[in-house]
């Protein structure tokens, strides 16, 4: 296996993050959502400093002149967005929840068009709106009568959620692409995240009161998403995005839903349904669709618009 392969890299990013939402859903059985992403990044973070700190702490006055952009990403991608996932599949499936991250490409190209004025051609529209249909069916569970019934599960509408916020974080990481050392930003985030997440921690271990048992199994779980999960994926997606670009590696981020049927089906027993399949084919369908579009369009603020 070539390490130093684009494609190796971008399949290991994507199988731990694929894990991360089956292992998200084991977790957040014995340790709520806010504490279990507090407790995650507080590890990558100490992971990070013995490596890292010297070198981050000499570009702190960079990240300070520009902390109203770190403050966004960091609660919009790394605090935000991974909360929000531990806390819809305390009520949803991990399938569920990584079929519905897969809409994220389509979501981004919406806010792009909104937020940074970009021009996309009418073309692309269609496969947007494929993707959306596709993300409410499994929503519906496949049932067009639970939306006229207003019966949903919370878990999916906390995903929906977390997947806007993914996509503004995307959006923003566009805007400061090539202002910033990526793992300084990246660092940054972290120390954003933990500053924000530990209050809100503490908040809600007072309220809960969790009985937390440090078994071998929970142990494992939280290194998983605290250093395989955050560091080696992100690292490895970094990585790949500078040999190949962004725009080549968008579409892998489909194996996330991949990934994370696999593992729930073999360690916890989920169960693939019809409607998951269908749901799934609408939306990798439109994804497809509307980056063939982008790619062809002639307008080359458009090709940009997966970055």
């Amino acid at each position: 296996m070539n390490l130093r392969s684009p494609y190796v890299l971008l399949v290991t990013a994507t199988c731990l993050w694929g894990g991360n939402f089956v292992v998200g859903k084991v977790l957040v059985t014995e340790v709520p959502p806010i504490l279990l992403a507090t407790i995650r990044w507080c590890i990558a973070l100490l992971a990070l400093v013995p490596f890292w700190g010297r070198a981050m702490w000499s570009q702190r006055k960079i990240m300070t002149a520009h902390w109203k952009t770190v403050l966004f990403l960091g609660l919009t991608g790394v605090a935000g967005f991974n909360t929000l996932t531990y806390v819809a599949v305390q009520y949803t499936g991990s399938i569920n929840a990584s079929l519905m991250n897969a809409a994220t490409p389509a979501l981004i190209i919406l806010i792009s068009m909104a937020v940074l004025r970009e021009r996309v051609s009418a073309t692309v529209i269609p496969p947007i709106l494929l993707s959306i249909v596709g993300v409410l069916w499994i929503i519906s569970r496949g049932s067009w009568q639970a939306f006229t019934n207003l019966t949903f599960n919370a878990g999916d509408l906390w995903m929906v959620a977390a997947v806007i916020c993914w996509s503004f974080y995307s959006v923003g990481m566009k805007k400061a692409a090539g202002k910033f050392s990526a793992n300084a930003l990246f660092f940054w985030q972290i120390v954003v995240a933990v500053i924000v997440l530990l209050p809100a921690a503490v908040i809600e271990t007072v309220v809960r009161q969790p009985e937390l048992h440090f078994s071998v199994g929970l142990i494992s779980g939280l290194l998983f998403i605290g250093v395989l999960a955050s560091l080696v994926a992100f690292t490895a997606w970094n990585q790949a995005i500078a040999m190949i670009g962004p725009s080549r590696c968008a579409g892998f981020l489909n194996l996330i839903a991949l990934f994370s049927a696999i593992f729930a089906l073999t360690f916890t027993g989920e169960r693939i349904h019809l409607y998951h399949l269908l749901g799934a084919a609408l939306v990798l369908a439109g994804v497809y669709a509307s980056n063939r579009a982008l790619k062809a369009a002639p307008n080359p603020s458009t090709t940009r618009v997966m970055d």
